[in-house]
């Protein structure tokens, strides 16, 4: 069966001496994989719709019950020629890509995420500083489509508000998501990481911000450090065997 659809490029790899696999995140069909036979050859067709982050309109041969399709054309839609103008901006775009799919199962399609990491690249290939804001923006929104949603707004406990909050530390709880305050806290046994407030209220606006806004949005290297390393901790807590993504150490 051919068919066609939007795709972002997640991973190329060598197959044979000319050929590419590459794995697809589709509008249509969710995560798959497709052999592009003669991408890395001087004739291809393919040009560099085929390289990591980029947004591409693909046609395939998809085969049923098969988990690798032929790949037959690949145009790119909108290109993003500033993701490669800044190393940490480009890092910043591997880490969304790689997430991405880590989670995704094969062929599990979600228009709300294909539109999420659509808007996500194209984010960042515009922005020109907190480059990290984005990422951490896509992991939020991302774990809400996914229906592990991080709830921060209020303590899970005792109700109390994130802006209330007087002391420097509280905790996160990996099972709900949930936010628990410095009163309720020493009370909690649970799996849980303690996380500086700062941390907290700079990813309850980064998730609720428009895109001026998470550009604007100033968040110190530790504080920025300290969400990733919750975003690293919560997905391992929700996707078991989920492996340790190698962007997010060199972001």
């Amino acid at each position: 069966m051919i068919v066609s659809t939007d795709a972002v490029v997640l991973h190329a790899m060598k197959y044979s001496d000319t050929s590419k696999i590459v794995t697809l995140y589709t509008r249509e069909y969710g995560k798959i994989k497709v052999v592009a036979k003669g991408a890395r050859s001087n004739k291809s067709t393919f040009g560099s719709s085929l390289e990591p982050m980029t947004h591409s309109s693909v046609i395939f041969y998809k085969k049923e019950h098969k988990d690798l399709h032929l790949l037959s054309k690949s145009e790119i839609v909108t290109p993003m020629y500033r993701l490669a103008t800044d190393g940490d901006k480009l890092q910043a775009g591997f880490a969304v890509i790689e997430l991405l799919d880590v989670v995704m199962h094969s062929e599990e399609k979600s228009e709300n995420i294909f539109q999420l990491v659509v808007q996500s690249l194209h984010l960042l290939d515009r922005s020109e500083k907190n480059f990290r804001n984005v990422f951490i923006a896509f992991a939020v929104h991302l774990f809400r489509h996914l229906g592990y949603e991080l709830s921060l707004e209020r303590c899970s406990r005792c109700d109390r508000s994130i802006e209330t909050e007087t002391n420097r530390q509280v905790k996160i709880l990996f099972a709900s998501g949930a936010y628990v305050c410095s009163h309720c806290a020493p009370d909690e046994h649970s799996d849980a990481l303690g996380i500086s407030i700062g941390a907290v209220r700079s990813l309850l606006h980064s998730s609720g911000s428009d895109a001026e806004t998470l550009f604007r949005l100033e968040i110190g290297r530790q504080m920025s450090d300290e969400i990733i390393q919750l975003i690293q901790m919560y997905l391992h807590y929700h996707v078991p065997g989920a492996r340790t993504l190698r962007s997010l150490a060199m972001l």
